[in-house]
């Protein structure tokens, strides 16, 4: 029979016991722990519930100033607070402890200057003019005025009084050199008024990261301008420059456009860096929209479709290497390649893009597309490639429009389309082309034709007014006959 084998409570638990005082040491720990969890987080919610108060203050005194009487200190810095005292409390010592007035002889023996009484501290304030020094006779100019210690000029010289006599006391001189520091006492210059024509100078309403401007954040004479100067910047941009090689030829183009909206307003705005940023963020923005509306309509037009079809993928891959090949989508028919440059795709894109509406670019700043320029004419052919290369592989991908991709494929279109009017030049059927388009876009926008609007149909002819002296040489006549009867 196996030996029996003696276990105690501490075996059959399986953990140490602890003895009374320790128990009770660990309850009292965590405890303090538990109080000091809940002190915290209490001072982290009233943290958390001042800055809001604060918050809201700060949003209601920016939305509407006017409500307060003065700015609420809590939204003072501790630089605000201190600056109303901070030059309050202090005594600065003159630049000259004993100021000395040379008085004026006609002798050869000079006269012994009289010392007057030093002024030892200046109390300076916020509030008040500068103390200056007196500056004797040689140091003025040949105007008799005098140069002060901040470089002004003062004038009172020439409207003092003659200096006293050399043979007078000190007593006098000293009097007299008081009299002569007071009226030399610096006064504040009086604000130059500003001209007329002086530079408005926006301002952003809030602070705000500079990356992430937006036009909401600017006040509202920058706001109403921003919109404008964006807009006649895209159409100087599709003019000029749709792939800009480097950001000076942005810049310059962004002046310009700031330049022409000052003169539509009638009024000098100085183009600040933050508007500047403003307006070069929509570099991309254009061929981005022209790229996206451009997409449904070329997948529409030439008869794109997504499937995973063999077949469909195989038409999609074998329809956009024919419209590939020797740039045939640019032909009202692609199949004969005839009709060069009228193809209905090139004047759905113009309309969408820039002819929505009678309130779209073309219609608004209608000087920069009338006609419609060729450049306008190579972005959109452009944009038309880009959207067929998305549909080479028979399946759709998404190609980005960059300048590096498709810089080079613009500014082939260009010169195709400047060979294109060269050779036809005695046709002139580029220009006819461009009017062609500009008119249709216009009639697509739904208003009138440029040619109908200058022919001033309202003005009132000759006919109408021969009729008015008519009607004028009856009525008198009828009047004398009633007269008479």
């Amino acid at each position: 029979m196996a030996p029996h084998k003696a276990t105690s409570k501490q075996a059959k638990s399986g953990s140490p016991v602890l003895p009374l005082e320790m128990q009770l040491l660990a309850h009292t720990t965590s405890g303090r722990s538990e109080l000091q969890q809940v002190t915290h987080r209490q001072a982290r919610k009233q943290d958390k519930l001042e800055k809001w108060q604060k918050k809201v203050l700060k949003t209601a005194y920016q939305n509407d100033p006017n409500r307060f009487e003065k700015e609420p200190s809590v939204l003072l810095s501790d630089f605000d607070k201190e600056e109303d005292t901070m030059f309050s409390d202090y005594s600065v010592q003159t630049k000259l402890l004993k100021p000395k007035l040379l008085t004026f002889s006609t002798g050869k023996i000079p006269i012994a200057s009289c010392t007057t009484t030093p002024i030892t501290s200046v109390h300076k304030s916020t509030k008040g003019p500068k103390a200056t020094r007196v500056v004797p006779p040689s140091d003025r100019d040949s105007d008799g005025t005098s140069t002060t210690s901040d470089g002004t000029s003062d004038e009172s010289g020439n409207d003092s009084e003659p200096e006293a006599d050399p043979t007078d006391n000190c007593a006098e001189d000293g009097d007299t050199a008081m009299e002569s520091l007071m009226a030399t006492r610096g006064t504040k210059r009086r604000l130059d008024t500003a001209p007329e024509d002086a530079m408005i100078r926006p301002k952003i309403k809030k602070e705000s990261d500079s990356s992430r401007l937006k036009v909401s954040d600017f006040d509202d004479i920058l706001k109403e301008v921003l919109i404008m100067a964006v807009s006649i910047f895209w159409c100087l941009l599709v003019m000029h420059a749709p792939f800009p090689d480097i950001i000076a030829v942005e810049m310059k183009l962004a002046k310009e456009a700031w330049n022409e909206l000052c003169k539509i307003k009638g009024s000098n705005i100085k183009l600040t860096p933050s508007a500047m940023k403003m307006i070069l963020k929509r570099t991309l923005h254009v061929r981005g929209e022209l790229k996206t509306k451009m997409r449904s309509l070329t997948c529409s037009y030439f008869g794109f479709r997504s499937s995973d079809s063999k077949d469909v993928i195989r038409h999609n891959h074998d329809q956009a290497e024919s419209l590939k090949e020797g740039s045939s989508f640019v032909f009202k028919d692609w199949t004969s390649k005839t009709g060069i440059y009228k193809t209905d795709l090139l004047q759905e894109g113009i309309n969408i893009m820039w002819f929505a509406n009678r309130n779209d670019k073309g219609i608004i700043y209608h000087k920069y597309f009338n006609p419609i320029p060729t450049e306008v004419v190579a972005l959109v052919l452009t944009a038309i490639e880009c959207c067929i290369d998305e549909w080479a592989e028979g399946l759709k991908a998404d190609i980005k429009f960059t300048s590096a991709t498709y810089g080079s494929v613009y500014k082939g279109y260009l010169a195709s389309l400047q060979r294109f009017q060269q050779h036809t030049a005695p046709y002139k059927l580029l220009e006819k082309i461009c009017d062609n388009i500009h008119d249709t876009a216009r009639f697509h926008a739904g208003v009138q034709p440029l040619a109908m609007i200058s022919a001033a149909p309202h003005q009132i002819n000759d006919n109408a007014l021969e009729d008015a002296i008519q009607e004028y040489q009856l009525e008198e006549q009828d009047n004398v006959e009633d007269n008479e009867s």
